[in-house]
C-alpha cells in the first residue's frame, strides 16, 4: 500500500513539473512590440504571414483528408503552409490575400476549375479593432469580398507577433490560420 501511494504521488509530482516553458518577452520587449502593433494598426499596414492551417470540418472529412494526406507530416486537423506564401495583407482602405483553403465548400459548381484558395484583393468593410490590455492581444475584424464570395475575417495578433486568423466564408466552412505579423514598412 504503502509502495502505491509512493507511485501515486511521484507520477503526480512528475506530470506537475513537467509543463511547457514558454519564452516570457521582458518588459522592454512587450512594450515595443505594442507599440509596433498599435502602429500598424494606426495607418493599416500589416500583414500575415500563415504557417499552419486548421480547417474547422466534419469528421467524415477530417478521415478522408487523413487518408489523403497519409506519409505527409499533415493530419486533417493541422496542415504546415511553410512551402506557400500564403498571407493576409492590409494596407490603407484596401485588403488582399491568397490564403490555402483546406475544408467543405457549399454552392460551388462542378465545372469550377478556378482555384479554391480564399483569395481577395480590393476594399474592405466594417474593419474594427478591438485591445484587450489585460491579455496582451488586439482583435481586428473586418469583410471583404471577391467575385464570387463574401469573407469575414477575425484576426487576433498577441504581444509576441504571433497572429491567429479566423476566415468565415459565405460558400465554405471556418478555417483557422496560424501564423506571424509584420507591420509594413513604407
Amino acid at each position: 500500500m504503502k509502495a502505491q501511494l509512493c507511485l501515486v504521488l511521484f507520477v503526480v509530482f512528475t506530470f506537475l513539473s513537467c509543463s511547457s516553458t514558454k519564452p516570457k518577452l521582458s518588459a522592454e520587449e512587450q512594450q515595443k512590440n505594442v507599440q509596433l502593433i498599435n502602429s500598424a494598426l494606426a495607418t493599416k499596414s500589416f500583414q500575415f504571414n500563415a504557417e499552419f492551417a486548421y480547417p474547422l470540418q466534419s469528421n467524415d472529412v477530417i478521415m478522408a483528408t487523413n487518408a489523403l494526406m497519409r506519409g505527409s507530416q499533415n493530419i486533417g486537423g493541422q496542415i504546415n503552409l511553410s512551402g506557400n506564401y500564403d498571407f493576409l495583407k492590409v494596407d490603407g482602405e484596401t485588403a488582399e490575400g491568397d490564403l490555402s483553403y483546406f475544408g467543405e465548400m457549399r454552392n460551388v459548381g462542378y465545372n469550377d476549375i478556378a482555384d479554391n484558395s480564399i483569395i481577395f484583393s480590393g476594399d474592405y468593410t466594417d474593419f474594427n479593432i478591438d485591445e484587450k490590455s489585460k491579455s496582451d492581444k488586439f482583435i481586428i475584424q473586418f469583410d471583404t469580398n471577391n467575385q464570387v464570395e463574401t469573407f469575414r475575417i477575425r484576426m487576433v495578433v498577441f504581444d509576441n507577433l504571433k497572429s491567429n486568423i479566423i476566415v468565415y466564408g459565405s460558400n465554405r466552412t471556418a478555417i483557422r490560420y496560424t501564423g506571424t505579423f509584420e507591420p509594413l514598412m513604407d
